[in-house]
């Protein structure tokens, strides 16, 4: 097994790609040398972390940041996140996120599952995507919602601005998505990439823009984001993969995880959490084109 991957599942605290640039910045050892990330790992090897005390003792803090909450009882709880706010703390940055405000509302009582950085996260939503994020409260249900996302028994739903409108009223995207080749910061529909599947429908035609519902059915990183723009139609305000931007374009993605929906793994009880489209949307949801044309 790889050096990093094997860091990363020894010690979930952190993910891969940090402990990836701590090899780089010769924080880790092999058998008394220094490695790569890339470094096969056989029987008897001998790992050795060296870790700044500062980064050593760094965990997130609880701190006094409002949520709105969309369902909670003592196993998990659904919120409503605002655009702009950090899912989980990253190397060097550990305030201001959503784990802090979930460990000042529920101090201890969330899964660690996902490492010692990420209390009660079981998926996540990128920072400038607003709505629907589902906790885990302990670690038991923890698995057991994850395996209600291995197998697709979760629905997830979005609303998203798009640049034109598609052909159909309603289509099914199924392209492979990878690490994007040249920059590593952004994902690619590639042929060699993991199965992704975006289902949208037409909620209204815009001028030169459309209000779309999308539904996963797989979970990659980006997914819709990249889908949407491989079909020649991203997400208007996304500056990774929208392209050229045009006066009048916002400053903001206007993607919107609008619902989940499931059966509670411990009560039965089927749960359909909703999330409203928030403010920013509205200028763009008028038929009169904001460009003026």
């Amino acid at each position: 097994m790889r050096l990093d991957k094997w860091l990363a599942l020894h010690d979930p605290s952190a993910s891969r790609e940090v402990w990836k640039k701590r090899i780089a910045d010769r924080l880790v050892q092999v058998n008394g040398q220094e490695a790569t990330p890339s470094k096969l790992l056989e029987p008897g090897d001998l790992v050795q972390i060296s870790l700044p005390e500062e980064i050593a003792d760094e965990s997130p803090q609880a701190q006094a940041i409002p949520l709105q909450i969309l369902y909670e009882d003592e196993w998990l709880a659904v919120i409503d996140k605002p655009a702009g706010l950090v899912v989980h703390p990253a190397h060097g940055h550990v305030e201001g996120t959503l784990v802090n405000a979930l460990l000042n509302r529920y101090s201890r009582g969330l899964s660690d599952l996902s490492g010692r950085d990420r209390p009660g996260i079981v998926h996540r939503l990128d920072k400038d995507t607003s709505g629907t994020i589902l906790i885990a409260r302990d670690n038991q249900t923890h698995r057991l919602l994850a395996d209600l996302f291995k197998r697709g028994d979760i629905g997830r739903f979005y609303e998203v601005v798009v640049k034109g409108t598609p052909d159909t009223d309603r289509g099914l995207i199924d392209a492979p998505i990878a690490r994007g080749s040249v920059n590593r910061k952004k994902m690619e529909v590639s042929q060699g990439g993991k199965e992704a599947r975006t289902e949208f429908e037409l909620i209204d035609r815009l001028g030169q823009y459309a209000h779309l519902r999308c539904k996963l059915l797989t979970g990659r990183t980006h997914q819709i984001r990249v889908h949407l723009a491989y079909i020649g139609h991203p997400v208007l305000g996304d500056r990774l993969y929208g392209g050229r931007r045009r006066p009048g374009d916002p400053d903001y993605q206007l993607l919107h995880a609008a619902e989940l929906s499931f059966i509670h793994p411990v009560t039965g009880r089927t749960l359909v959490c909703q999330s409203p489209l928030p403010d920013r949307f509205r200028p763009y949801l008028d038929r009169e084109d904001p460009h003026g044309g």
